[in-house]
């Protein structure tokens, strides 16, 4: 009879842990650095054609990754101790890539970039939850361009419009954290990926001038309530 009184009570106790998460709701803030690793798209072509048209030099081209900063704010909703959804305003400052140029004999490095805001909603699990946690993310997020695309090398810079409203793909990651003060201090590791290309125009054509992969890592603070 004990040994069942004392399971039914580790039972309740259990449930109570439990129910605490449950229904609980987070709100935080992240910034760090974005490693770009870029696809140019048919950009890299259009300025190799151009390049020769106007020189007469031929030159081949080369994506390297370029780093830039973001920071995100978030709010997250949580359905037990493991299962959460989240949503996130994540804006991403000057993203891009660097294209180096080659031919006649010499070389240069443009920087490709441009501004975004990221809205992913992403499904969290935790793996461990005793406070410190860590676990996996994943989820859709819509991406709407800012501003103007850049093109500077040299000391000269030049500006696209961009034509394309908005690009959509995956963002899939880790994450984890530990208490601290009231809150938890928290870091997030995460990919992400767009099925569809950030289009500019120039004279009147329109070029894909990037498709994002791109490696995220950030810090940041967040409350629960």
């Amino acid at each position: 009879m004990k040994r069942i009184l004392i399971v039914v009570m580790v039972l309740m106790v259990s449930a109570g842990l439990f129910a605490q998460q449950a229904g609980q709701w987070t709100l935080g803030g992240r910034l760090g650095m974005a490693f770009g690793l870029n696809n140019s798209s048919d950009f890299a072509s259009f300025m190799c054609d151009y390049i020769k048209t106007e020189t007469g030099v031929s030159v081949s081209s080369k994506d390297k990754m370029r780093v830039n900063f973001n920071f995100a704010f978030y709010g997250n909703y949580s359905f037990g101790d493991r299962f959460a959804i989240q949503a996130e305003l994540n804006t991403m400052i000057k993203q891009g890539y660097k294209l180096e140029l080659s031919g006649g004999g010499g070389s240069v490095t443009a920087d490709v970039s441009y501004t975004s805001l990221d809205i992913p909603i992403l499904l969290k699990y935790k793996f461990i939850n005793n406070p410190s946690f860590f676990g996996i993310e994943a989820g859709p997020h819509i991406s709407f361009p800012l501003g103007q695309a850049e093109l500077s090398a040299g000391g000269e810079s030049e500006s696209y419009d961009i034509k394309t409203v908005v690009t959509f793909g995956l963002t899939a990651g880790l994450f984890g954290g530990f208490q601290v003060g009231p809150g938890r201090l928290v870091g997030d590791l995460r990919f992400i990926m767009d099925f569809n290309d950030v289009e500019a125009e120039e004279s009147g054509v329109k070029l894909a001038f990037m498709q994002r992969r791109a490696l995220l890592f950030t810090l940041g603070y967040e409350i629960s309530f």
